[in-house]
Parts: C-alpha cells; sequence; structure tokens
C-alpha cells in the first residue's frame, strides 16, 4: 500500500482529479520507451491502458506505483492519495499467510488490530492508553474491519482457491491463483487509485465473472492492463500507448474501435498526401540543380540556388514526420 502525498504543483485545483502523470522521457539504455506521455485521472474513473506487448505498460505502473524513478516528469496525486498496485512478484512474502498478506495491505489495519491485540494487557489503569485503546475500537469497527476476514474468505471461495489455503503461507499457491489473491487484496484496500495487471489471466469463467461484476460497481479509480474485452467493455476510457505517447479515446473498448478506425484512416490519408508532396519536391529539386547547372547569367544562377536551397528545406521538414505506427510501406 502507498500513501502518496500531493507534490507542490501550481494550477493543480481540478478537485475530482486523482493523478496528473507527466512523463516527459523514459529510456532503457539506447531504447527511448516514453516521449511526452501524458494522461490524467479522474475520481473512479476506470482507464483500460492497452498497447502492443513490450511498449511499456507495465513499466508505466511502476512509475505510477514510485517504484521505478529512473525517468524524466512528474506523478502528481491528490494529497492524502492512497495508490495500490498488484505484485507480479512475492519476494519477500513467500511464508505469509494469504489471509495476512491481504490484510497487511489494508489501511491502518495492521496498527489498529496490535493496539487491540496488546492493549488489554497492558494499559492498566494508564488513561490515555485506555483512550487510545477506545479510540482504536471505534475505528476498526468504522472500517467494518471486525468482519473483514468473513468477507476476504468469501472473495477468496468465489475465486475457487481452496479453503485450506487462507491460513497457509503465500508459496503454496500457483501463479494463477497468486494473482487471484491479488485482486482480493485490491477489492478490499479502500484506496483512492488502484493499477491492476492482467487481472483476468487464468481465471475461468465463474471468477471472471466475479471480477468483472466488482470492477463494474467498484469506487475507487482504476488502471487496468488488459487485453480482455469484457473487461475493456466496463471502462470509461482507453489510453494507447503508442509512439511513446498517450492517446486518450473516451469510452470502451467499442468506442475505442470506433475512433481508432476514424483516426488510422486520417492519418494514413494525411502521411500519403507527405509522401506525395515529398516526391513533388524531390522532382523539383533535381529540375532546379539541373538548370542551375544549364545556366550562364549569374542572376539566373543565383536565383535557382535560392530556389534549391528552399526545396531542400521543405523537403528535410516533411521528411521528418514520423511514419505512423500502422503505416505499411508500398514496393
Amino acid at each position: 500500500m502507498l500513501m502518496i502525498p500531493l507534490k507542490a504543483v501550481s494550477g493543480y485545483t481540478r478537485e475530482r482529479m486523482i493523478a496528473d502523470i507527466n512523463v516527459t522521457e523514459k529510456s532503457f539504455g539506447d531504447k527511448q520507451l516514453y516521449k511526452e506521455l501524458k494522461f490524467s485521472v479522474q475520481d473512479r474513473e476506470k482507464i483500460g491502458l492497452i498497447g502492443r506487448n513490450g511498449i511499456g505498460k507495465s513499466t508505466l505502473f511502476g512509475i505510477l506505483a514510485g517504484l521505478d524513478k529512473d525517468f524524466s516528469g512528474d506523478i502528481t496525486y491528490r494529497r492524502g492519495s492512497v495508490v495500490i498496485a498488484t505484485r507480479q512478484e512475492h519476494h519477500g512474502f513467500e511464508e505469509t499467510s494469504v489471509m495476512e498478506y491481504i490484510l497487511g495491505d489494508l489501511p491502518e489495519y495492521s496498527q489498529l488490530k496490535k493496539i487491540l491485540d496488546t492493549y488489554p494487557d497492558i494499559m492498566g489503569d494508564d488513561m490515555r492508553k485506555i483512550e487510545t485503546y477506545t479510540n482504536a475500537l471505534t475505528r476498526f469497527d468504522d472500517l467494518g474491519y471486525y468482519t473483514i476476514e468473513n468477507s476476504i474468505e468469501t472473495e477468496l471461495e468465489k475465486f475457487q482457491i481452496p479453503k485450506e489455503l487462507f491460513g497457509g503461507p503465500l508459496k503454496n499457491l500457483s501463479g494463477g491463483q497468486k494473482r487471484l489473491v491479488e485482486v482480493v487484496k485490491i477489492m478490499h484496500a479502500n484506496a483512492h487509485l488502484a493499477l491492476i495487471d492482467e487481472p483476468t489471466n487464468h481465471m475461468d469463467f465463474v471468477a471472471k465473472e466475479q471480477f468483472v461484476n466488482w470492477f463494474k460497481a467498484a469506487q475507487e479509480a482504476i488502471i487496468v492492463i488488459t487485453h480482455d474485452r469484457d473487461v475493456l467493455h466496463e471502462v470509461d476510457k482507453i489510453v494507447e500507448i503508442k509512439d511513446g505517447r498517450a492517446f486518450i479515446f473516451p469510452g470502451n473498448y467499442d468506442a475505442y474501435l470506433k475512433q481508432n478506425a476514424t483516426n488510422t484512416v486520417s492519418g494514413m490519408h494525411t502521411f500519403e498526401v507527405t509522401q506525395r508532396q515529398i516526391v513533388n519536391l524531390k522532382a523539383k529539386l533535381t529540375e532546379y540543380r539541373r538548370l542551375k547547372e544549364r545556366a550562364r547569367d549569374p542572376g539566373t544562377i543565383q536565383r535557382f540556388k535560392t530556389l534549391e536551397t528552399k526545396t531542400r528545406a521543405e523537403l528535410d521538414q516533411l521528411s521528418a514526420i514520423e511514419k505512423p505506427s500502422f503505416w505499411i510501406d508500398r514496393n
């Protein structure tokens, strides 16, 4: 669980915004992963994060969770925001029981539970300790923690994890079962923003239906990396990482397909026009050079030199335009 304070950023006044993401540069060695990747997350917003394999989706989660600080830019969270992310690896948690692992990420749970378990034996007549204990009792009840273990067990059973594994170490679970435990942890974390990576992998129909129903009703903002169209059907917007940037499409995956088709056709047309302009400019450049070499009058030679320089500058500008990721060269 991550408690992330708001950074001091001028103009940050949009009350519904949970996170403002601006990664200006991120590289691995000589490979540039992001360049000016920007988008925001609103309160209770569900975002589907998509992109081809290796494009940097999980890397972005590492940045948002505060685990990867080797980037240029700024990640700004609303003051007091709680951010939780699913773990891909569980180093250091192998011997932790499934129940303890989930409970350990609940806000205030460990601290309150320690007070409730230890203070009755040590507080005596100490009024400060009695007050602390009383406040802990009230807070524990307000957070619904007296029944939390039963609720967690119910969710684990719905995901078809055998009951005999609940109290056993995490290392006894398969990779698929650990992924389900991560989902249950997210469900009970009461976070403001949840980062969920491929949640429905290894889920059968019953488990996936349970997850999708929770996802639709969840009160926290969620960014989910997934290729599952049933999940993407329930998001509020799609953020696609492509060419090092974030392309935003309001609506669910169906809306994305329609918008992307329109954008693709428009982009192909624009780039095709640019390619025709380049061909024409190259032809002009060749003609100006030929006329310059044939000319004898100094004024005429200078005029063709000027035209040649101007045309070369235009050609360089158009040639620098990046090829769209969907473009297929014609032979």
